[in-house]
């Protein structure tokens, strides 16, 4: 008799169990066309060998094509646990110069477990691929290429200490392997952990947020001669970053959202590639089921720490300081169920008082591109 209550009950939960699995899934594959200007982030004039290069030699911009596609799956086993599965996929072909063009893939697996109604654990892991030539110095004293290969974990906790407060706290962990270059290789490990607390209240039947999204992080990377494996160049840079943000609604269909950021790197071996940055943000988010309008506006100043600018006579007394400009706009327009029109519009916008014509790092550059497209989801 005790057996056959065994079972019984184990039959009821498994019943249960299925009842309640919840599964769902969605399917996107777009395309867009347009055109980008300085997509390598170049200034507009570069003194090699005592040869000075232009902007016809320097800048590559192209009329291009985005083909992209995205898949999601999400299945809710039972009231406390939660699987959801993503897989994305997406390129750029550059027309004029298709050597140029690159892909991207990014697959995420993330798992949550509710412990009661006030907590709940995290995990999640990821895999993402660039497949890019080319290499990016533009922003930083260590040049690395553009593709590269990258896996990382995170795990953690989401509480609601009182009602309409969450913090969420996650550990995390991340590799990149940068594809070789000539004989050099390069990658890095980076480890830390990100929080965030949001406090979340209603006016006039809209709901507003209130929070802090930050993270500390320890970035080691290593260089290698791919002849031999050896490591001959260490970087140990700490980073911490911080953003208060306040999400207004000023109609059920239309949200603005101010925020406010402050970024820093510390270099722990030379004591000469750390900075601090810091700037104002604005999004603007337009949603009414069928049109929906996301753009962003930043402004962020970033002042090395103990690296000169300077011009070409020279140094100039002065730290480093390059100012960004950063405008985004993505908008969409169902047609049916199942078809959309999109535009893109991005605009990177940056000046420095590094005008030294014989250096690329550090130098003010331009960087655009618009689109428009068709989406279709399943």
């Amino acid at each position: 008799m005790k057996t056959i209550n065994k079972i019984s009950i184990i039959i009821i939960f498994i019943i249960g169990t299925i009842g309640y699995s919840q599964e769902k899934s969605n399917f996107s594959i777009g395309t867009s066309a347009g055109y980008e200007y300085n997509y390598f982030r170049s200034p507009e004039e570069v003194r090699r060998d005592g040869v000075l290069h232009t902007g016809n030699d320097l800048i590559s911009s192209s009329v291009y094509q985005d083909i992209r596609g995205n898949y999601g799956y999400t299945n809710k086993i039972d009231r406390r646990n939660r699987i959801r599965l993503s897989a994305g996929s997406s390129a750029r072909v550059f027309y004029q110069n298709l050597e140029d063009s690159y892909w991207r893939a990014d697959l995420r697996g993330r798992y949550d477990h509710k412990l009661n109604k006030k907590m709940s654990l995290l995990a999640e892991a990821r895999f993402i691929r660039m497949a890019r030539k080319g290499l990016g110095g533009d922003e930083d004293v260590l040049v690395n290429p553009l593709g590269y290969l990258q896996y990382g974990f995170s795990g953690g906790i989401d509480i609601e200490p009182v009602e309409q407060f969450h913090i969420t706290a996650n550990v995390f962990y991340n590799f990149r392997n940068y594809d070789s270059f000539g004989d050099r290789d390069l990658q890095y490990d980076e480890f830390g952990l990100r929080a965030s607390a949001v406090h979340t209240f209603e006016n006039r039947d809209l709901k507003h947020s209130i929070g802090v999204d930050a993270y500390i992080k320890k970035r080691l990377y290593d260089t290698f001669d791919a002849s031999d494996d050896l490591p001959n160049g260490i970087r140990n840079w700490d980073y911490a970053k911080a953003t208060l943000f306040y999400e207004l609604p000023l109609s059920k269909n239309f949200e603005v959202e101010p925020s406010f950021s402050y970024y820093t790197r510390v270099d722990n071996i030379e004591d000469r590639s750390g900075f601090n940055q810091y700037g104002p943000g604005i999004s603007l988010n337009f949603d009414n089921s069928i049109t929906k309008i996301s753009s962003s506006l930043s402004y962020m100043s970033r002042v090395f720490s103990s690296r000169e600018a300077r011009d070409n006579d020279g140094r100039i007394g002065e730290n480093i300081k390059n100012n960004t400009a950063n405008f985004g706009l993505d908008a969409s327009h169902e047609i049916n169920d199942n078809w959309s029109i999109t535009a893109t519009i991005f605009s990177r916008i940056r000046t420095s008082n590094n005008t030294d014509i014989d250096r690329r790092s550090f130098r003010a550059f331009k960087n655009q591109y618009a689109g428009v497209g068709v989406l279709w989801q399943l």
